[in-house]
Formats: C-alpha cells, structure tokens, sequence
C-alpha cells in the first residue's frame, strides 16, 4: 500500500512537470506564430502598396504615351505643314527667278540692239543700265546731239511694245560749278538733262507712266573730275531700267 502511494504521487509529479515544459512550449510556439503573422501582414501590406505604386505608375505611363503620341502627331501635322510651305516658298521663289531672267532677257532684248546708236546696255551690281555713249552734252547745256535723238526715238519704239517696262532716267553733272547769279546749278542741271531724255520718249509715244526722272547733280560721278575727259563723261544721263524690281541678276 506504501509502495502503491510513492509510485502515484512520482506519477502526479512526472505528470505536473510535462504539462509545465508542454505549457511554455506553447507559448513559444504561439508567440513565433504572432511574429510571423505580423511580419506576413506587413509584408502583404508593402506588396499591396508597390502594387498600387505600379497601378499608379502604369496610369501615368499610359497617360504620359497618349501626350507624347498627341504631341508626335501634332510636331508631325507641323512638320508636313511646313513643309507643304516650305515648298510653295521654293515653287513662288523659282518662278520669281524665271520671271526675273524673263525681265532681263526682254531688257536685253530691247536695249542691247541699239549699241550702236549712242547707247550702251551696263549690267552694275545685278542692276542693269542704259548708258548714253559717246556724251555729248556740253558744259552746262542738257540739249540732245541728233545721234542721241536717233537712240533715244529707237528705244521708244520697243518701250511701246512693252507697256510693262519701266524706266528712271538718271541725269547727272560734273562738278563745274555755276556762278552765283545763274540762277541754276548743277541739280537743276542733271535734273534737265534726265528730262529731256524722258521728255523726248514721251514725245515719240511712251507712256508717262513708264517714265520717271532724277537729278543726281554732281553726287556720283563716273569719272575723274579733276581732268576735262573725265568732266565730259560725268555729263551723262543714265536709264535703269524696272527700278522697282531691285535686282535683276540672272541664274
């Protein structure tokens, strides 16, 4: 009986030692578990926010091609507009070329035949001019020698064929200078001498309209004034003609 007693409390005490090492056992296990499953839901909760991070980032990539794709389209609808423009520049500038050495060839056509006559066809700086050669005014006259008469009723014929051409008669002086009391000077001078040029062509039938006239005194001689020959040809009268046109210079 003695015996059976010390054998059940060894047992009850066997037994009250397992349930304290199984107990804390268990709160180890269960404390493990509670840090996993926190780190499993702080770990789901970050893959949740990079996937809202990638939704977002996806958005805004896909709204940032459909910009750019517009913003292509539209450097591209401006591109092919300029080109487009590009192109009637290049078209309105080839005909203006073409008609330019039309111009110029028509001049040509009606000045260079008439070298002979007393009139020489210059082409200065891309402008071209009409030279009356030899010349003959005298010092402080602006009549017209017979010769030039003829060259100038010449030009007139060819100036009627072609309404459209238009002329500055240029007179100029050398730098002789008039007495006080003369009552002109070389301004009026040069001034007389495009005009009796412009005077003669209209007399022989070119338009008004066709004509215009400058005095340019004494302010761009063509030669030396310091010597007789070279007074004598700054006793001139120049033509330009189309002197709206600027530019006549030929491909």
């Amino acid at each position: 009986m003695r015996l059976i007693l010390k054998m059940l409390v060894l047992t009850l005490f066997l037994g009250s030692f397992q349930s304290c090492v199984s107990k804390k056992k268990y709160d180890e296990l269960v404390a493990a578990k509670e840090a996993t499953d926190s780190a499993l839901a702080e770990t789901q909760s970050q893959v949740k926010s990079l996937q809202e991070e990638k939704d977002a980032l996806a958005t805004e990539m896909e709204s940032e091609k459909t910009r750019l794709n517009g913003e292509i389209s539209s450097i591209k609808t401006d591109l092919d507009a300029t080109k487009s423009q590009m192109a009637q520049v290049s078209e309105k500038l080839n005909m203006t070329e073409a008609e330019l050495k039309k111009i110029k060839d028509e001049i040509n056509g009606i000045f260079s035949a008439y070298s002979e006559s007393g009139l020489t066809l210059e082409d200065k700086e891309g402008r071209l001019y009409v030279v009356t050669e030899p010349v003959t005014f005298r010092s402080g006259s602006s009549r017209l020698t017979k010769a030039e008469r003829d060259a100038i009723d010449a030009m007139a014929e060819k100036l009627k064929a072609n309404p459209k051409i238009k002329l500055t008669i240029e007179g100029h002086a050398d730098s002789q200078k008039f007495p006080a009391d003369a009552g002109m000077d070389n301004w009026d001078l040069s001034y007389a001498r495009a005009k009796a040029v412009a005077t003669r062509l209209i007399k022989k039938g070119v338009s008004p309209e066709q004509v215009a006239v400058s005095g340019r005194g004494d302010s761009m001689p063509a030669a030396d004034n310091g010597t007789a020959d070279g007074r004598s040809q700054n006793r001139r009268t120049v033509v330009v003609p189309n002197p709206d046109l600027g530019g006549l210079k030929g491909n």
